[in-house]
């Protein structure tokens, strides 16, 4: 037993001998360093249009014009419009017996006046008198309920012809003119261009570290903007475990398109200290994770590390090293624990 312990001793000291003896290897150095920095990761997300609607007739009628697909308007633009002769023809009747009303109402209300004038003088009897009086309210009821006739009338034939809610572009056309709808059937979809909004949807872990009113990177293949965090909904999916983040583009902004597909950028934890590497320096191995330290006498020495988010090329280091300590970046991989090195 006794033999073995020495040969084994003998051999580790020779394995150190001959590393110490080996040829100086060139390497490259970094410095591991204390950061504040907020380690990130990119989150898929899209461009939404923040109005996306169905446009509806509103009444029932014949299909005269709807704008073509493709359409840009503004706000208030007629985008379709329904025949409105029935519509006017039966505000012409309505108009003809609020007429009707009218007269029968004023006939009445001077008999109810005459009446009263001779009831004074007891010429009349107050029966005679009450039903001139009920003969003026009722016509005077009956106008009332004619006169809301045409305002609704004119409600719907407001709504002969179809307006934009918002500015946008007629993303698709559902009828075509000439034949009849009901007020419930989709004419056309308008889709706003111009508010435009980013969703996206965040594990719930990393919920935490953003806010409303948060600004965050968000790029695509050819630009990249911030853009503030205007609504966070935490009602996550079962399985998915995420949740939505909504962030508002610039008004008027062009550059975005809606269904453009982007990338956001949240942090996995809040800014503290932390210990960071260069990535180069990370040898990843089966049996875990290690950086090459070089010492004041330019010996290097393999260390066990724990890493865990990063930011760009920087790793975090959890464990296994101190801020400040010399790592190598080029030629770890050939370096033995306790060999000479040189910086290139």
């Amino acid at each position: 037993m006794r033999k073995t312990v020495i040969a084994l001793t003998l051999l580790l000291l020779s394995s150190l001998t001959q590393a110490q003896q080996a040829p100086a290897s060139s390497v490259q150095l970094s410095e591991s360093r204390l950061s504040y920095d907020v380690p990130t990761m990119q989150i898929p997300a899209t461009v939404h249009s923040s109005n996306n609607t169905e446009l509806t007739s509103g009444v029932d009628g014949r299909l005269n014009w709807v704008a073509e697909a493709g359409t840009q308007v503004q706000a208030g633009a007629v985008l379709a419009e329904i025949d409105p002769l029935p519509l006017q023809l039966q505000r012409a009747e309505l108009s003809a017996q609020l007429q009707r009303a009218n007269l029968q109402a004023d006939f009445f209300q001077r008999e109810y006046q005459r009446l009263s004038e001779l009831q004074q003088s007891q010429s009349v009897a107050l029966l005679q008198l009450d039903k001139a009086r009920s003969d003026h309210q009722l016509a005077q009821a009956d106008a009332a309920i004619i006169s809301a006739r045409l305002a609704q009338l004119d409600d719907q034939l407001r709504r002969t012809k179809v307006v934009a809610p918002f500015a946008g572009v007629v993303a698709e056309r559902l009828r075509q003119a000439g034949g009849d709808v009901s007020r419930s059937t989709p004419l056309l979809r308008l889709q706003d261009i111009y508010q435009l909004e980013v969703r996206a949807y965040i594990p719930l872990q990393y919920l935490r570290y953003v806010r409303p009113g948060d600004s965050l990177l968000v790029s695509s293949a050819t630009q990249q903007q911030q853009m503030i965090v205007s609504a966070l909904i935490p009602a996550a999916d079962a399985q998915s475990q995420r949740a939505e983040l909504r962030l508002k583009l610039s008004q008027g902004d062009n550059t975005w398109l809606a269904g453009e597909m982007v990338n956001v950028k949240v942090a996995t934890r809040d800014s503290k200290a932390a210990v960071t590497v260069h990535r180069d320096a990370l040898l990843l191995r089966s049996d875990g994770t290690y950086v090459v330290t070089v010492d004041e006498q330019n010996i290097a020495h393999r260390k066990a590390v724990k890493v865990s988010e990063g930011s760009g090329d920087w790793v975090t280091v959890d464990e296994g090293l101190a801020a400040g300590e010399k790592v190598v970046t080029r030629g770890a991989e050939r370096l033995r624990d306790g060999q000479t090195v040189t910086q290139s």
